[in-house]
């Protein structure tokens, strides 16, 4: 699945179901498959939920992108905070 949409709703529903930044990311991940890249993450995210730029861009880091990154899940959680879900998506 990479279609946008499909994405940002699932992500939507992670969030209020009060899944942590590096789950939905994982799901995220798995949902693209062989087009996973970092920055639509981060896109996506920032859709779906109410997360500052800079914080998004922790997710460069993070040990789960399996490129090395020295962030672990729960420093990647703790930098994103709680996945507050934009009351309107943005388009």
């Amino acid at each position: 699945m990479t279609d946008r949409t499909a994405l940002v709703a699932g992500l939507r529903r992670l969030g209020e179901e009060g899944r942590p930044a590096s789950e939905a990311a994982r799901w995220v991940m798995r949902q693209m498959g062989d087009d996973f890249k970092v920055f639509p993450l981060m896109v996506h995210f920032f859709s779906a939920y109410h997360v500052p730029v800079a914080r998004l861009r922790e997710m460069e880091c993070w040990e789960g992108l399996g490129l090395g990154g020295p962030l672990s899940d729960a420093q990647l959680d703790e930098a994103i905070g709680p996945l507050r879900v934009r009351e309107t998506p943005l388009s």
